[in-house]
């Protein structure tokens, strides 16, 4: 079985939209594991979760920035990693 792994898409739509059409260009990839970090950062959170949730071949975890803003959305303080 093959898979792609995607990270890191912070809200970039036109970057995930062009990963996902050579993706499905490929006949060989059978799943899509998305690794987090899906929203913030870039102005197209809305579209990227849209498009992730409406395929039945991706299986997704949040990572840090989506923890964070769902914290702020159950208004909750965000746990922030402070560097050494």
């Amino acid at each position: 079985m093959k898979f792609a792994v995607l990270t890191d898409i912070h809200g970039n739509y036109p970057a995930l939209r062009a990963v996902l059409k050579e993706i499905d260009r490929r006949d060989d990839i059978e799943h899509i594991f998305c690794l987090g970090d899906m929203i913030a950062i870039g102005p197209d959170t809305n579209e990227v979760l849209e498009t992730l949730f409406s395929r039945k071949d991706v299986s997704m975890i949040t990572g840090n920035h989506d923890e964070a803003v769902l914290a702020l959305v159950n208004r909750r303080r965000p746990f922030i990693r402070k560097e050494f």
